[in-house]
């Protein structure tokens, strides 16, 4: 929960199909609200000191990814079909929507927000450049990043560095400004699911389909800890 939260747990209803993520929102410290994508087709905002569900927004496919812009601004979704659609905070409207042809596992921004970044099933990385104004994506480059389709990707606290996580079972750490990959992490079994970095952005967590944790050292990807 967020940094705010009390201890405890707290049941959110309301979607009427399974929850895929959620991400609270980057621009309020206090962990108080977050968004959640499901496969009933929507997208909610949810305020997590009543519990509620403040705002919805339906889409027109079954959502599996979601992020929010670090201004806090908008939330770009994407569905089991590859349509990525942008909604603007503030009004709760899709502002633009685009088509991908290539299948998009996971969605990052950059720490300036000018950039949304995709995990793509093709192995490679996706980068966009986001225009704030009107909400449209416009591809800006595209990068090899695995032999196999990625999974998973996050972005460091800092803005600095990202990792990337595979079917080719390989977690690799990226340099934001340059795009050089830097190190790889190949000591994982299974294809990388998800993919964290810690507050200091000292280490970086790797969730993959076998029943440990993997927490590598940032800088250089060997093995602080194996959480089974």
């Amino acid at each position: 929960h967020g940094a705010g939260a009390k201890s405890g747990s707290k049941e959110f209803k309301g979607h009427e199909g399974g929850v895929e993520q959620l991400r609270f929102d980057p621009a309020r410290q206090g962990g108080d609200r977050f968004a959640s994508v499901s496969s009933d087709k929507t997208l909610r905002i949810w305020d997590v000191r009543s519990g509620k569900c403040t705002n919805t927004v339906k889409t027109n496919g079954e959502l599996i990814n979601v992020a929010w812009s670090p201004s806090g601004n908008h939330i770009v979704v994407g569905n089991s079909n590859d349509l990525i659609s942008v909604v603007d905070v503030k009004t709760m409207k899709v502002v633009s929507e685009q088509q991908y042809k290539f299948e998009i596992n996971q969605l990052a921004w950059s720490k300036k927000g000018d950039t949304c970044m995709m995990a793509t099933g093709s192995g490679k990385l996706e980068l966009n450049s986001f225009d704030a104004e009107t909400g449209a994506l416009t591809s800006s480059g595209s990068h090899f990043a695995h032999n196999g389709g990625c999974y998973s990707l996050a972005m460091s606290n800092d803005g600095k560095r990202f990792a990337m996580g595979a079917a080719d079972a390989i977690v690799t750490l990226w340099e934001m400004e340059t795009m050089f990959c830097y190190t790889t992490i190949v000591r994982v079994d299974n294809p990388i699911r998800t993919l964290s970095f810690s507050h200091d952005d000292a280490y970086v967590a790797a969730g993959s389909e076998d029943l440990r944790i993997d927490v590598g050292y940032v800088k250089n990807g060997k093995c602080a800890a194996r959480i089974e």
